[in-house]
């Protein structure tokens, strides 16, 4: 565990001989004649993918490894069922959700059995039943193999405490090594290396009044409705049906749903960077006016699942400061440095990184502030603490209790319970067959078929 940009994907890398190391060494005492001796989950499972179809992507790595065709066959069908993903067998890896990803990721790792395992935040894009079914394999795996040596990057208390070590990595030096229960009741501890978060804790956010106050009334973006959305990737199979939703300023939406369930595609829709194929997403002033697509620009933003998706600039200060100049609106030096602190990034070390270049919770901090540059009136946040350190997820629970007070409308997609239990305002909840339920946050979790879907509540 430890604090973002601590280290921990780079150790990683240098396990699985991804990164050389510039001092030091490094030995690997793993099972005599295994030609690939470590296996590696990334934090980004598209960072892994190599094939079209998931069934490839499990076929590679035993191809290369020269398995018999029926051997490989048989193999593959025992890891897609073990994995409850023998439904994506034959689907395009391209147009798997996040989540799916993941677990097709993952399962293409563990095909090959290797004695070394390094799971690089492996639950990241996984809903609740999802994570529960990856515990159980990980769990089988130990029985099967108890001389596996797993190494395991999380941000979530809860995981460290299943294991009998927890290492704390704070500015790339070991800070704690030892019993996690020990390690996770020591405040203090957990405080300065980023394990827990306090909320309101002084922190630095600069934001502006949605609009930035350049929009006219008759322009200005008050209002989305969704009118019996349909929509499919392919004709025959839609991932939404009929759908209608008001969307309105001030107020906070939870998105919740299994992985697959249309998620992560109606935030596209709301934000116009996908059509209906049936129904109507339309947007209205102040007045009830309607507004053409091409004067919400700027209006509705969006934080990818996958921010690095929405990075496209050689610096992290022209990535934050791009969608304010198309708008015309350009910031000044001083309100670039405002957002790099409301993102809590040091304005510094990042002004002149290449985003690609960071690691994935400081990626997530650099699109909270090239979003929240353009002063949106609706923001759509998809997975927005994913990768986030425990001082990142409360930066963003008070930027969210911020942005709702100015008047911006908020959705939130997320399979974290605590964040929803804790924002939303209402809950819609999509249950992967075109249905959809939309509850008051506190109906939502009295429910427990509903409840169930997202990550426990913690007492702590």
């Amino acid at each position: 565990m430890g604090a973002n940009g601590s280290g921990k994907s780079t150790l990683a890398r240098v396990i699985a001989g991804l990164a050389e190391l510039t001092g030091g060494s490094l030995k690997l005492n793993h099972l005599s004649g295994h030609r690939l001796p470590v296996g590696m989950l990334f934090q980004n499972p598209d960072n892994q993918m190599v094939a079209v179809t998931v069934e490839k992507e499990l076929a590679f790595a035993l191809e290369n490894l020269g398995v018999p065709l029926e051997q490989m066959e048989v193999e593959i069908t025992r890891t897609l069922e073990s994995f409850h993903i023998s439904h994506l067998r034959l689907r395009l890896t391209s147009e798997l959700s996040g989540g799916e990803k993941q677990r097709v990721a993952l399962a293409s790792v563990m095909i090959f059995q290797p004695p070394i395992l390094v799971l690089d935040e492996p639950d990241s894009f996984l809903d609740q039943r999802g994570r529960e079914a990856l515990e159980e394999e990980l769990a089988a795996v130990r029985r099967t193999n108890p001389e596996l040596v797993e190494l395991r990057i999380t941000q979530y208390p809860s995981v460290a405490r299943l294991y009998r070590r927890l290492i704390v990595l704070d500015g790339g030096r070991v800070a704690a090594d030892g019993d996690p229960q020990e390690i996770l009741s020591d405040r203090s501890l957990r405080l300065r290396s980023g394990l827990c978060y306090e909320l309101d804790a002084r922190r630095e956010l600069h934001l502006p009044p949605p609009g930035n106050g350049s929009i006219d009334g008759d322009h200005a973006l008050s209002r989305i409705v969704v009118e019996g959305v349909s929509f499919g990737y392919h004709h025959d199979n839609k991932v939404l049906e009929n759908l209608s939703l008001d969307f309105s300023p001030g107020e906070i939406i939870g998105l919740v749903g299994p992985s697959g369930s249309g998620k992560s595609t109606l935030g596209l829709l709301l934000c116009g960077l996908l059509d209906p194929a049936d129904g109507v997403v339309g947007y209205q002033s102040k007045g009830g006016k309607p507004l053409a697509k091409s004067d919400i620009h700027g209006q509705v933003a969006a934080l990818l699942q996958q921010p690095e998706r929405q990075f496209f600039l050689p610096t992290c200060t022209e990535e934050i400061e791009f969608g304010p100049a198309n708008l015309a609106r350009p910031l000044t030096p001083d309100d670039t440095a405002a957002f790099f602190a409301t993102a809590g990034l040091d304005v510094e070390r990042f002004s002149k990184r290449d985003p690609f270049t960071l690691s994935g919770g400081e990626k997530r901090r650099l699109a909270f502030a090239a979003v929240l540059s353009m002063s949106p009136r609706f923001v759509i946040f998809d997975e927005p603490t994913c990768g986030l350190d425990q001082e990142g997820v409360g930066r963003f629970i008070d930027m969210a209790r911020r942005l709702k007070d100015g008047g911006v409308g908020i959705m939130i997609i997320s399979h974290e319970g605590d964040l929803i239990r804790t924002l939303a305002d209402r809950v819609l909840y999509l249950d992967g067959k075109t249905g959809a339920v939309e509850l008051p946050t506190g109906d939502f979790f009295e429910n427990p078929q509903y409840a169930s879907i997202l990550s426990p509540i913690s007492h702590s």
